[in-house]
């Protein structure tokens, strides 16, 4: 029964999806991204969204379920069809928008049954569906096109290309290419959605309102709260912080005359506790195996992770690098050592280190190491990289390319591994937060206690592995 508790209880935390609505004037991550603009006109409207961490990711890969959704929002298609596709279920997020997909005919589903609705789409599959839900595929005839690769279209997708190329609402690159097995990004989307959308509505484009950067500064302060009530790192508050700063110092003499002493001195204050609050990478363990290995027994941790605890402890004391933290990073990596997201167990790969060409987040786009403890050293390496730690023993593929980065050396706090490490900037300070704090709290058990808990972990993981059936029985 408890067991069956647990699983419950993490079914339903992956179940859920961190999207939400977020407005354009706080996303952090479009400044400098040439789909500013786009990507600004397009949530305005609310055709696309940003994340709830504060950020768009523009240059994430979008899945075929996402781009219906977008396409929907576009024309504002409403009439809905009667679906029956294998991998689309009537709780799905996206059971409506595939409705609405079929009932206009943009897409009719594969031969086997299925949508494919988690699959990054393409562009030679974007420009069907676009030509279609656009009408321009009873429109346009006889049409040439002039890219280089269109022996590479499907011949299913070649007048719909052409169709794109003639709209230019989805063009080719500098070498006369289309590639159209390339999988398209959010902000690639969001030019191709931006232009649709302006010639369908016949909305005229409105410039970006530049607001002057001294006002900006004083603004993103206003926004910060008084730093006496500050007791923890919150990710939009740092990120804040962060770009005030960034503002600050590209300011002039002039502009800086025009920021009140009171703003100056909040801000001061504020991104001085932040800082307070920060754990150093580099640190001493406050945490001893057996409390670790606790306070994974207690959150129901795979056998495996239990076992990898001494060695995770073993190497904080080689590198300096505190293990707890690592540790609990790996906890959430790897779901207490259950893997149940794209990497597998067979890879030992505790940290979802990925491979040096990785392109999306696949598990062929995750690194595989012999040993279990070949992932514990990857993973100190890894991190060494960001906190200027000498690396142990051979190394991994991706650690030369990420050892290449500008910020190498200069990470010395776990919660700023956020936006580089994984793109969410709450990604370090969840470690903390949401992990480490736990396991401090962990009473530290008698020698008896300690290894009756060993044993339960043991049973617990004799049992056979849950097929998917059984565990959406659970879920019921």
């Amino acid at each position: 029964m408890k067991r069956n508790k647990i699983l419950y209880t993490l079914i339903i935390l992956i179940m859920i999806i961190p999207i939400s609505d977020v407005s354009y004037g706080q996303v952090s991550d479009i400044e400098n991204h040439w789909a500013k603009t786009d990507i600004i006109y397009l949530m305005e409207k609310g055709i696309m969204e940003g994340y709830s961490d504060g950020t768009f990711k523009p240059n994430r890969n979008i899945t075929r379920a996402e781009f219906l959704k977008m396409v929907n929002n576009v024309f504002q298609f409403t009439e809905e069809s009667d679906i029956a596709f294998k991998d689309v279920k009537d709780n799905s997020w996206f059971y409506k928008d595939v409705k609405k997909a079929v009932a206009v005919g943009y897409i009719k589903g594969y031969e086997d049954g299925t949508i494919r609705p988690n699959r990054l789409i393409t562009r030679e599959e974007a420009s069907k569906i676009i030509a279609i839900a656009s009408g321009l595929d009873d429109q346009v005839l006889n049409l040439t096109p002039s890219f280089k690769d269109m022996d590479q279209v499907g011949h299913w997708a070649t007048e719909y290309v052409s169709i794109m190329e003639d709209k230019r609402y989805l063009v080719g690159y500098e070498d006369g290419t289309f590639r159209p097995k390339r999988q398209i990004t959010r902000g690639e989307t969001a030019k191709i959605l931006s232009s649709i959308s302006r010639d369908t509505l016949d909305v005229p484009e409105e410039p970006v309102k530049e607001v002057p950067k001294d006002k900006e500064f004083i603004n993103l302060i206003d926004q910060l709260p008084n730093p006496k009530e500050i007791t923890q790192i919150i990710a939009a508050d740092k990120v804040k912080v962060e770009k005030a700063r960034e503002i600050y110092l590209s300011l002039t003499d002039e502009e800086r005359a025009n920021i009140s002493e009171k703003i100056l001195d909040k801000f001061l204050k504020v991104e001085s506790k932040i800082e307070s609050l920060k754990t150093p990478i580099k640190s001493k363990s406050k945490a001893t195996i057996e409390q670790g290995q606790v306070w994974a027994i207690k959150k129901g941790a795979h056998k495996r992770f239990i076992d990898i605890a001494p060695i995770y402890w073993e190497y904080g004391e080689v590198t300096g690098i505190n293990p707890e933290i690592l540790y609990a990073q790996a906890a959430k990596e790897t779901n207490f050592g259950r893997y149940t997201g794209q990497v597998k167990p067979d890879m030992n790969n505790w940290a979802g280190i990925k491979t040096l060409e990785a392109i999306s987040d696949r598990p062929e786009d995750h690194e595989t190491f012999i040993t279990p403890e070949d992932g514990v050293r990857a993973h100190f390496n890894h991190m060494g990289i960001y906190c200027g730690v000498d690396p142990i023993g051979e190394l991994h593929p991706r650690w030369y390319k990420t050892s290449t980065a500008s910020w190498v050396g200069k990470v010395q706090y776990i919660e700023d591994i956020g936006g580089r490490w994984a793109p969410n900037p709450d990604y370090g300070i969840s470690i903390m937060r949401d992990y480490v704090k736990y396991m401090y709290n962990t009473p530290v058990p008698s020698e008896k206690d300690f290894y009756k808990a060993l044993e339960f972990s043991d049973k617990v993981d004799k049992l056979d592995e849950m097929s998917e059936d059984n565990i959406e029985k659970i879920s019921k």
